[in-house]
């Protein structure tokens, strides 16, 4: 996938470097003021997660061959995961079950791609160790793996703390954009 950071979709997957951290700090932040089982913000959640496919995106067109491949299979599933995070939000909030507490084979894999969104960082980070100064893959491979234990836990000043980590690894990434892209 070749990076063409004067064409639209360029310009957007660059900015979703930026764009995605915020919304995902913003989100946080709603969760921890509002509760982690609230609706709107469930509903927020999916719509950050759609935000964040861009960023995921644009850290797949900084890597080649099977590397790239692997990451992109690898964002999807964090994708859809993270998104289904937020619809099991809206889903308990609504007065449903929450599919994290159940034991059966749908709701395991189910809870299982939820880990392949913060798995999408780590690999990015490693992948691109080499082209991205070493402040800013380990900012991102630190944050990703304080994403899960805030979030798994619910620990709202964690989650807060990992969204502004993440937003200045991101930072990073995107101002180092241009030689991080093969």
């Amino acid at each position: 996938m070749k990076h063409d950071p004067t064409a639209p979709l360029g310009r957007l997957l660059d900015l979703a470097l930026i764009a995605g951290p915020l919304c995902y700090l913003f989100l946080d932040t709603t969760y921890a003021v509002r509760g982690w089982w609230d609706g709107p913000t469930g509903a927020l959640h999916v719509l950050a997660a759609v935000v964040y496919a861009a960023t995921a995106l644009r850290l797949v067109t900084m890597t080649s061959g099977r590397t790239q491949a692997v990451l992109a299979v690898i964002a999807v599933l964090g994708v859809v995961g993270n998104a289904g995070v937020g619809e099991n939000t809206v889903h308990v909030a609504l007065g449903g079950n929450d599919l994290f507490m159940e034991d059966a084979a749908p709701a395991n894999l189910f809870k299982s791609m939820g880990f392949f969104f913060p798995l999408t960082f780590v690999v990015a980070a490693v992948a691109l160790r080499d082209r991205l100064p070493r402040r800013v893959w380990v900012a991102l491979a630190a944050g990703a793996v304080l994403f899960p234990v805030a979030h798994v836990a619910n620990i709202s000043w964690l989650a807060v703390a990992d969204g502004l980590l993440m937003l200045a690894a991101l930072a990073g990434v995107h101002a180092a954009r241009d030689a991080a892209t093969p």
